[in-house]
């Protein structure tokens, strides 16, 4: 889930003139994690060294004391994406596994709501859904392409077990458009976003805001074109940064980057950054050269660009997300401006059900699977030296530009049909997580206490495994148990860690209207609008990139921070309410309350704060000063390595699917490297390809 929407109507161009004029230098956030290891991860080396060397176990000796070759040696909780991730590995391992969902179904914080009379059968009534969780993922990114190889590599399996119902397609998402709509601080009128370049949005003195005219009265360098001086600013905030990423070394770029660790994006803008490094933008009339930017601009920019207290988060954080917008673009033609979204066709729950699909097969992704998928998108060059991108589950709309190469992987193998195996477990809750190093030989190992649902009744289990990947988010980790918690005896440092992380609050609300009178907008009527902003409370509306033909459909709110938290606060219909003034505000050219298909829960509406598998928060954002002080202690093991846990905030990916999927890797890697297993990671690298596994940079 992508948690900045960069409405800035100068931020596309900016980028797109920046990129031009150097290639892509790969993943940036794999670099970012390997940096900071090598350079704050001094701790988690040594205890990762020190771990190793004390284990007396590997993957011989532990089914010696086991029953069979077929008992698990992992146990995983949750069945997010970090937790099927992981199974998933481990299953193209031959390494058996069991996966433990509280919910009646998998994906964690990616959930599609279906309104009761979807049927996707029926144009009419196949768009009436949502994405309550995340919803996009930019095409080309190099950091983001192991979400779609995961997708052809379970794609593989399924048509080689004909169940090719539950093959995974992608989709187009329409992020932007000129004529998405606009409105902030009692305009008169909503205005388009090709009109908006030179709009105040009535945040200057002279129309009620608080800007000095100076920051939004349009002028323009000598021949150049016109600009406010206000849509300039996070160019030279941002630009050095990003500048010394293309040009520098990674080492080099990220120590420049990491000295402003300890700042929030509101404390870099209002007490680090100056007017004089707005450099051919500075005017007199702005201040001295040496004050800071004001409150005033510093407002307008979180307003525009993210929501209403999300520059409190790390500037890093923020300085990084700008970078990986470039992940939306066209790698393979830099003069390319436009940008590249997919999400999942019918829906983004389909891709975690295609896991579980498959996880509860005897054998799941084969190396020869894993390899042609990396060649299908670029992950790896081809037979010939070559990288392309030409991937079999895409929708037509959304196929690549002809500036992109196809790729030319080899042939997939036949391979043969599997039965059944259950893996993963529903209605399991794993209500406590212990160590006991008298397991397994005096090697030790973890013991869950699970309880599982059976009707009005629960019955409690426990379960011994020799490896434990926990994959909660991090406030799920209050059970709420009476005399029991979840985890004991952890290290200070874990502790801290998990209590501190800091999450995202996020609002998602899906209205249904009998009418799409949002798709009257002339020719781009049908083509998918992207994203109208404002500031009330709802901030955003999404439109739907799909289900144009049909007569009515569904409009999204999305909102996080404290946009969010206010909207939480309300009762399920007040906060329907209040999207339909903020909706009814950015179309009163429209008859909002006349579309308006009624407030009937689960057919016409659904709205989502903090459910209680979320534990308290959408997705990871560090704060200042965590990813110095707090990302090496998430990734590191606890009790001599028999318990690794995972999930999106355990990455540098917060917000991302793939932060999932990197966080599991790496705990499979550790595990791996725990048991000596050198061979199978060398297997797991070339099926899966060398994600971000923080501990290579030790090596």
């Amino acid at each position: 889930m992508s948690y900045l929407s960069f409405n800035n109507p100068n931020r596309r161009k900016q980028v797109s003139s920046k990129r031009a004029q150097s290639p892509n230098k790969g993943s940036m956030r794999k670099a970012f994690s390997d940096w900071l290891i090598k350079n704050h991860g001094d701790t988690y080396a040594s205890e990762l060294k020190k771990q190793r060397s004390q284990t007396k176990s590997n993957l011989t000796k532990l089914r010696s004391t086991q029953k069979s070759s077929d008992t698990p040696v992992v146990g995983i909780v949750g069945g997010g994406f970090a937790g099927l991730y992981s199974g998933l590995i481990l299953q193209s391992l031959g390494i058996e596994f069991e996966v433990f969902e509280s919910s009646n179904r998998v994906g964690g914080r990616i959930d599609t709501w279906y309104s009761t009379k979807y049927n996707s059968k029926d144009p009419n009534n196949a768009c009436l859904y949502g994405e309550v969780g995340g919803m996009r993922i930019p095409q080309f990114s190099p950091d983001m392409l192991p979400v779609q190889h995961l997708g052809l590599s379970l794609n593989a399996v399924l048509k080689r077990n004909k169940m090719v119902d539950k093959m995974v397609e992608w989709r187009k998402f329409y992020y932007d458009s000129d004529v998405q709509r606009l409105r902030y601080n009692n305009m008169d009128a909503p205005i388009i976003k090709e009109n908006s370049t030179l709009n105040s949005l009535n945040f200057g003195k002279d129309e009620g805001g608080d800007l000095p005219m100076v920051w939004v009265t349009p002028t323009s360098q000598p021949g150049g074109e016109p600009y406010l001086p206000i849509n300039m600013v996070l160019e030279k905030v941002n630009g050095p940064f990003l500048d010394a990423f293309r040009d520098e070394p990674f080492d080099k770029a990220f120590k420049k980057l990491m000295k402003f660790d300890n700042y929030s994006m509101w404390t870099y803008l209002t007490n680090k950054f100056k007017l004089k490094h707005l450099g051919e933008y500075y005017d007199p009339k702005m201040g001295k050269k040496n004050d800071h930017l004001p409150y005033s601009v510093a407002s307008y920019l979180e307003t525009l660009n993210v929501g209403t207290g999300m520059y409190s988060v790390s500037f890093v954080e923020m300085v990084l997300a700008l970078y990986d917008w470039e992940g939306s673009m066209n790698p393979y033609d830099h003069s390319d401006p436009n940008i590249y979204m997919i999400t999942m066709n019918k829906g983004m729950q389909h891709f975690p059900d295609a896991c579980r699909s498959v996880l509860n097969l005897d054998q799941g992704v084969l190396p020869e699977d894993g390899y042609r998928a990396q060649v299908e998108i670029g992950m790896i060059e081809d037979a010939q030296g070559q990288k392309g991108y030409s991937p079999t589950n895409l929708t037509k709309d959304a196929q690549p530009p002809s500036t992109v190469p196809p790729a030319n992987p080899p042939k997939p193998v036949a391979g043969k049909p599997s039965k059944e195996k259950q893996r993963v477990f529903m209605n399991h809750r794993v209500v406590q997580v212990e160590h006991d190093p008298l397991l397994y030989d005096t090697n030790g190992g973890i013991r869950l206490k699970v309880k599982v649902a059976k009707g009005t009744a629960e019955e409690t289990l426990t379960k011994e495994y020799p490896y434990v990947i926990s994959t909660l988010p991090n406030g799920a980790y209050l059970s709420g148990e009476l005399k029991t918690n979840f985890f004991d005896h952890l290290s200070f440092a874990k502790a801290r860690a998990i209590r501190e992380c800091n999450y995202m609050p996020s609002f998602k609300a899906f209205i249904t209207f009998k009418d799409q009178f949002w798709t009257k907008l002339g020719e781009r009527q049908g083509k998918g609008l992207g994203v109208g902003t404002s500031d009330r409370a709802n901030r955003q509306i999404v439109y739907p990139s799909y289900g144009y033909e049909a007569q009515g459909g569904v409009l999204q709110i999305y909102c996080w921070a404290q946009d969010a938290e206010r909207m939480g606060a309300l009762s399920d219909e007040e906060r329907v309410n209040e999207c339909l003034k903020g909706i009814a505000y950015l179309y009163p050219d429209a008859d909002v309350y006349g579309s308006f298909a009624g407030y009937k829960p689960e057919e016409t509406t659904k709205t989502w704060f903090w459910d209680n598998h979320a534990g308290g928060g959408a997705f990871a954002l560090f704060g200042p000063g965590q990813f110095t002080n707090l990302y090496e202690t998430l990734l590191t093991p606890e009790f001599n390595g028999h318990l690794n846990i995972a999930g999106e905030c355990c990455s540098v990916h917060h917000g991302w699917i793939v932060g999932a999927l990197d966080s599991a890797y790496n705990s499979v890697n550790n595990i791996l490297s725990q048991m000596g297993e050198t061979e199978k990671i060398k297997i797991m690298e070339k099926m899966w390809g060398r994600l971000t596994a923080p501990d290579v940079a030790i090596k």
